[in-house]
């Protein structure tokens, strides 16, 4: 088992480590490759980074469900701690903003890459050729890329030969794209099929790992595989849709064919090879074999996470319920945030005028531009009737009202009309901070919806703070 996280956590990073092996052989106080290990993860990868580009530093700064963390290798010798502690805070506010930078610093140059709640970075001594900033970024995204599937690995090291144990459909797709690449040794895309949407599930490492997690468009080969309009078959596009993307994939044509699973289609498999490598007889029983195995996995792992989405989610809008926005904020370690609380003026009346079909277009309208208005680690919900929530962990008062500022602006000056008739949509909004507005994340629901009430009262279509406790 060991070997095989190690060997998941090269494929990632062999690139990284092969430039920087040979550049820190002599320098003193570096991890070697054999420090590789599961309990180490990211750990080795970031010491291959700073390798590989002579940096002074490398950083990570993510949330999971015990908060926020930062995870860091530097080089001591040459780095004072005072600026250590002020970078850990550079990378922490990159985080939960955002955003991308390059700045200068006192020790040399600062690159950040940060989205969807996770934020890498890079310090780069002073005198650092700019040249290879691309290179430097393009490395940070893949690392970036590499943490968000960290998940699916883990769960790819520990998952049981026990073929009724619930997996996640990612899971399983990651572990049969791996499994086929070794046998074809080309790139292979494993693609999950969930209602009428296809999405790249699983990308082996010799594939591109951007198509991770991306929707396959109709009329895309996968996507036509999975649906069954399509049977196996052998193509020249490029099987996820879009551009033929990375350069490491084989100049040749894709096999794609479905993993079936009772009377329907669960998902489909495009391998890449050579003109002249095809995928046939002995080599293509293998692989037909190994997608039928993993096909009653695959099933079950979709089945499971749509009913865990369904108890988390408002099946109108595709937000979060109540129930799950609270669970979010009553995680461990969760001392600061903010809650807004935001409710759409005059909703009966536009109920009564155009119709419930017409108020269900405007909620699936509203949650539309709250989703497109917060960041990765936050979360919307639909709290009941007309009323929404949107929790920002970490986050200070003034951010959140300048978060709920934006949403009542956006909402107001965005049109919005039912079968021709238009309408002005507009919303109340309340806001409550902890430990601004109070010092426990608890009382937060009453005192942002004493806000949002008290900004109905003062004219409607504003934002209130809360006052505090």
């Amino acid at each position: 088992m060991t070997t095989l996280l190690l060997a998941l956590v090269v494929g990632i990073a062999v690139g990284w480590w092969w430039r920087g092996s040979r550049a820190a052989t002599d320098r003193p106080g570096l991890a070697t490759r054999g420090d590789a290990s599961p309990a180490l993860l990211p750990e080795p990868a970031l010491r291959w980074l700073l390798r590989a580009h002579a940096a002074l530093g490398v950083w990570l700064a993510e949330e999971d469900e015990e908060g926020p963390s930062n995870e860091r290798v530097i080089d001591a010798e040459r780095l004072p701690v005072s600026e250590v502690v002020a970078l850990d805070r550079r990378i922490e506010k990159a985080r939960q903003e955002q955003r991308h930078g390059v700045e200068r610093v006192e020790s040399g140059t600062f690159v950040v890459r940060s989205a969807e709640g996770l934020a890498v970075a890079m310090l780069l001594p002073a005198g650092h050729a700019t040249e290879s900033l691309q290179e430097i970024e393009e490395d940070l995204d893949r690392l970036r890329e590499g943490l968000k599937r960290r998940p699916a690995i883990v769960a790819l090291a520990q998952a049981g030969s026990d073929s009724l144990a619930i997996e996640s459909p990612g899971s399983v797709a990651l572990r049969l794209a791996w499994q086929l690449e070794r046998v074809v040794q080309g790139p292979v895309l494993v693609a999950v099929r969930t209602g009428k949407t296809v999405s790249v599930g699983g990308v082996s490492g010799k594939g591109d790992r951007r198509l991770q997690d991306r929707t396959v468009p109709a009329g895309a080969p996968l996507h036509d595989v999975a649906m069954g309009d399509l049977d196996l078959h052998t193509t020249s596009e490029s099987p996820a849709g879009g551009d033929a993307g990375d350069r490491r994939q084989p100049a040749g044509p894709w096999l794609l064919f479905p993993i079936a699973h009772g009377h329907g289609r669960v998902g489909a498999v495009a391998i890449g090879y050579r003109e002249g490598a095809e995928t046939t007889g002995p080599l293509l029983a293998e692989v037909l074999e190994a997608a039928r195995e993993a096909a009653p996995r695959l099933a079950h792992g979709i089945e499971h996470a749509g009913k865990a989405l369904a108890a988390e989610t408002d099946l109108l809008t595709g937000l979060a319920n109540r129930g799950s926005m609270e669970a979010a904020m009553n995680r461990p370690g969760q001392a600061v945030g903010v809650l807004i609380t935001a409710d759409i003026d005059h909703f009966k009346t536009l109920n009564d005028t155009l119709g419930h079909a017409a108020g269900d277009a405007a909620l699936v309208h509203v949650a539309r531009l709250l989703r497109s208005q917060i960041r990765g680690s936050d979360v919307a919900a639909r709290l009941g009737g007309e009323e929404f929530g949107v929790w920002l962990p970490g986050a200070p008062l003034e951010v959140g009202q300048r978060i709920a500022e934006r949403i009542r602006s956006r909402l107001a000056e965005t049109p919005w009309d039912w079968q021709g008739n238009p309408w002005t949509l507009t919303a109340s909004l309340g806001v409550a901070g902890c430990p601004d507005t109070t010092r426990s994340v608890q009382n937060l629901a009453g005192l942002a919806d004493k806000a949002m009430y008290e900004a109905k009262r003062a004219g409607r279509n504003r934002v209130q703070v809360a006052s505090g406790t």
